[in-house]
C-alpha cells in the first residue's frame, strides 16, 4: 500500500467488520462445512458448520474497504485511534462472550 491512510484504514476496517460480524446480527452468518466444502448462510441440519471462518471472511474484507477508503486521506490518522477502536473492540467482544467466563 502507499500511502499511509490506507493502513490505518486496513486495520480499522478489519477490526470493525470482524466484531460487526461477531456481536451484531449483520452481515448474515457465513457458515464453512468442511464435510461438504460449501459454504453457506444457513446452518446445515445435522451438517457441523465453522462460523469463525466466515468472521475472518468479513474481517477481510473490511480490510479490503478500509484500505480502499484510506486512500483517498492524504495523511495518516494517528494510531491512538486505532488503539482505542482495538480495545473498544475487545471490551466488546469480552462483554458477548461473557457467558464462557461467568459459567
Amino acid at each position: 500500500m502507499r500511502t499511509p491512510g490506507a493502513w490505518c484504514g486496513a486495520t480499522i476496517g478489519a477490526i470493525l467488520a470482524y466484531t460487526t460480524a461477531v456481536v451484531g446480527s449483520f452481515p448474515p452468518p457465513l457458515h464453512y462445512f468442511p464435510r461438504l466444502g460449501t459454504w453457506g448462510f444457513d446452518a446445515l441440519p445435522g451438517e457441523p458448520a465453522i462460523r469463525w471462518y466466515g468472521w475472518l471472511v468479513y474481517a477481510a474484507a473490511g480490510g479490503v474497504l478500509g484500505a480502499v477508503a484510506g486512500r483517498l486521506i492524504k495523511r495518516r490518522p494517528p494510531w491512538a485511534l486505532g488503539w482505542v477502536i482495538a480495545a473498544a473492540s475487545m471490551l466488546a467482544l469480552a462483554w458477548h462472550e461473557r457467558h464462557w467466563f461467568l459459567d
